[in-house]
């Protein structure tokens, strides 16, 4: 008895793998602060398009993802513990066409039906329950074998862990008792109740009324001729039940179910049987499925992630590990960075075409010598996209997954801030104006030297002159805060201040001129660079003007003038 005790508490102290937390204290730290950061505002989810990213990885769990993503976990131990994980998925495909797929199959096995094991009311749904219990089984001891085979190529502190816990179930004394007992069961189902005779009275019109339970029999009902088993029996004495009689009209003309209380009345016949039944669920209930329903939605992030960054590959772009620096050196260095979001539409129109040299990728870096930057350039430049994009990288890199980039080495952020007006909200309008300004206040109230500001197109809704001063105080108080970020603009104004704002205010974030630059191919398509330059006089716009012949010279040559 006393050994018993003893292996049970062995059993008790295994877990099951949490595959988003090493430990449970980083569990609570990291649920906390996500829990403060849900109060701050929340516009950084629609302007990143995170919810689509989430559907991306997630499809039939988008809200997992997105959960992950609102996070912001800044702890890199937690990060680390998470990429480690995504590796192990990325090296071992078997990880996904074997190990997944049994857990997935679990989480899809109704296990409603096995919970509700012991009110099974008909034959039928016994019989389905039992066999949700054995897949069960079957599953995991699929799981248990694959970890056995793989262990060996796990990297991750995870699935080594996972190793440790099949294998803890499957050696369980439980674990056999839930074997035993189901194949017990199905055993009794099949052979010890082979058949049941149940008497059914009919009216003068030959239609049944009432139905009894007459026997249970261990052997099948041989078939017989026709009408031969019909005419042998109809002179003979009246049988007598051993149950009920239950009618199928009840006393207010409706119709009953006749099966379920001739199975309740077999299951009181039969106390062998339920008594099997009752072990079995009662084993069952020691370990629940309720873990592994959880550490399915877990596992579907990753399998999530890893198809996304297999498809990035496979078609000429590249995604990478990022490599975390300390939050107090506010740093990012980024190479070959481009927008997820952007290559979801592209992938959208053409679904097989490698998208190398028509996605264009461009390099991005947070440090002392540039920390917040002011973009400027023509419409439809780049400018939104590649903004977008440095939000992307910090998001993704803070939920412990491959960025897209070729390169990332990155310090987390305390918040990611956000500001993309609508098109039809830039323009002269009040009310506008002074939601902007309350937006503003509580930004400038919140943020922190660890945030990150992302603006596009803001401060366009009063007039130029107005524009151009209220982002310019707003980009001083940005530099004295410490933030860092990208502020796209058409603020030509604002763009050529960035030195003297430098010289001017004091602060430790660099503010810096970045510009979109075009190339264009043979095509005629327009290829956009993001390059550190002080603002351009003439943007894209003029070289469009020029190259189709539409100017004042060219008229004035035809005119003769």
């Amino acid at each position: 008895m006393a050994e018993m005790t003893a292996n049970t508490q062995t059993q008790e102290e295994i877990h099951l793998v949490d595959m988003l937390y090493p430990s449970e204290e980083k569990k609570r730290l990291c649920l906390d602060r996500a829990q403060e950061i849900s109060k701050l505002p929340q516009d950084y989810v629609t302007n990143l398009e995170l919810e689509m990213l989430s559907r991306l990885i997630c499809p039939e769990n988008s809200l997992n993802a997105l959960r992950i993503f609102t996070q912001m976990t800044t702890d890199k131990d937690v990060l680390n513990y998470r990429l480690d994980i995504l590796e192990d998925f990325l090296n071992v495909p078997a990880l996904e066409a074997v190990l997944y797929e049994n857990v997935h199959k679990l989480y899809v096995n109704e296990h409603v039906n096995i919970q509700k094991l012991g009110l099974a009311d008909s034959f039928y749904a016994l019989n389905t329950r039992l066999n949700s219990l054995k897949t069960f089984i079957e599953c995991i001891t699929k799981c248990h074998e694959f970890c056995q085979k793989f262990q060996d190529k796990f990297k991750s502190e995870a699935l080594k862990n996972l190793v440790k816990y099949f294998a803890s179930v499957y050696n369980s004394e439980y674990f056999d008792e839930v074997k035993r007992e189901t194949d017990e069961c199905l055993r009794i189902l099949a052979k010890g109740v082979k058949s049941v005779t149940v008497g059914i009275n009919f009216d003068d019109m030959m239609r049944p009324y009432e139905a009894m339970l007459l026997s249970v029999s261990t052997d099948l009902i041989k078939k017989k001729g026709r009408f031969d088993w019909i005419f042998k029996h109809i002179d003979t004495s009246t049988t007598r039940a051993i149950g009920r009689t239950h009618s199928l009209y009840n006393e207010n003309g409706g119709t009953n179910d006749l099966e379920a209380p001739l199975f309740r009345e077999l299951k009181e016949i039969n106390s062998e049987y339920i008594s099997h039944l009752d072990t079995a669920i009662r084993a069952y209930f020691k370990k629940s499925t309720e873990d592994i329903l959880t550490f399915e939605s877990q596992m579907s992030f990753y399998i999530g992630a890893k198809r996304l960054v297999e498809a990035v590959r496979s078609r000429g772009l590249d995604m990478c590990r990022p490599e975390y620096l300390p939050m107090e050196d506010r740093f990012m260095d980024t190479t070959e960075v481009f927008d997820l979001s952007f290559y979801i539409q592209m992938v959208g129109s053409d679904p097989m075409a490698s998208l190398k040299g028509k996605i264009i990728t461009n390099d991005c870096t947070f440090n002392d010598d540039g920390r917040f930057y002011v973009l400027t350039g023509a419409n439809n430049g780049g400018k939104t996209t590649y903004t977008r994009a440095i939000g992307i990288i910090q998001v993704l890199a803070q939920a412990g997954i491959y960025v897209p980039a070729a390169s990332c080495k990155i310090s987390p952020v305390d918040f990611i801030y956000t500001h993309f007006p609508k098109e039809e909200e830039v323009g002269l309008n009040t009310s506008r104006f002074t939601q902007e300004c309350k937006q503003f206040k509580e930004t400038v109230d919140t943020a922190t030297r660890h945030s990150m500001l992302l603006l596009n197109e803001s401060i366009q809704s009063t007039t130029p002159t107005e524009c151009v001063y209220i982002a310019t105080e707003l980009t001083k108080i940005f530099r004295c805060v410490g933030v860092r970020g990208v502020y796209a603009t058409h603020l030509l104004e604002l763009a050529r201040s960035l030195d003297h704002l430098n010289e001017t205010v004091e602060g430790d974030t660099k503010l810096v001129s970045l510009i979109t630059t075009v190339d264009t191919t043979d095509d005629n398509r327009r290829l956009y660079r993001i390059e550190r330059q002080a603002p351009q006089e003439f943007g894209y716009a003029r070289t469009i003007y020029e190259k189709f012949g539409v100017s004042f010279e060219e008229v004035k040559r035809r005119q003769g003038k």
